[in-house]
């Protein structure tokens, strides 16, 4: 095996994690202005339990994680999803890519006022351009597929 095992990684520690989720359940209970026994409830126990997530007596385990998910969101989530590099995402959301959509539209627009310059727009001018073409086009397909969505939601 000619690659290191463990690559290169962000350094990921139990107690970060922990201290972690200690500052996630102490901001949420103080911006809800919730109890120990609120916060239990919706992570599914006691509030001596959610008490002890919230001062690293105890590490917080997946179904417990994941009531916090479901109740919170990205608030809960995104802060010990990114000690492993993650991010929430609702269910449904779009990933357009790792680029921002504004940039691919703007990388196309100079190509495309080249292309038009003679106000006549030929296929053999586009094909150097047909990646970025089709990228734009499947940023714009999923905004109307969101549109709809939204629209149907409604």
């Amino acid at each position: 095996m000619n690659a290191p095992f463990h690559g290169r990684r962000r350094t990921l520690t139990a107690s970060g994690a922990v201290d972690a989720q200690n500052a996630i359940l102490t901001a949420i209970k103080t911006e809800d202005g919730a109890t120990w026994a609120d916060i239990g409830r919706v992570l599914g126990k006691s509030e001596d339990r959610a008490a002890a997530y919230a001062n690293t007596a105890a590490a917080i385990d997946l179904p417990t994680f994941l009531a916090g998910c479901h109740e919170w969101g990205g608030r809960f989530a995104d802060p010990l999803l990114s000690l492993a590099g993650g991010k929430w995402a609702e269910a449904g959301a779009y990933c357009t890519s790792d680029e921002k959509a504004a940039l691919t539209l703007a990388s196309l627009l100079p190509a495309i006022i080249e292309v038009e310059a003679d106000a006549l727009t030929e296929a053999r001018e586009l094909v150097p351009h047909e990646t970025l073409i089709r990228r734009v086009h499947t940023l714009t397909a999923m905004w109307l597929e969101m549109i709809a969505s939204e629209r149907g939601a409604n």
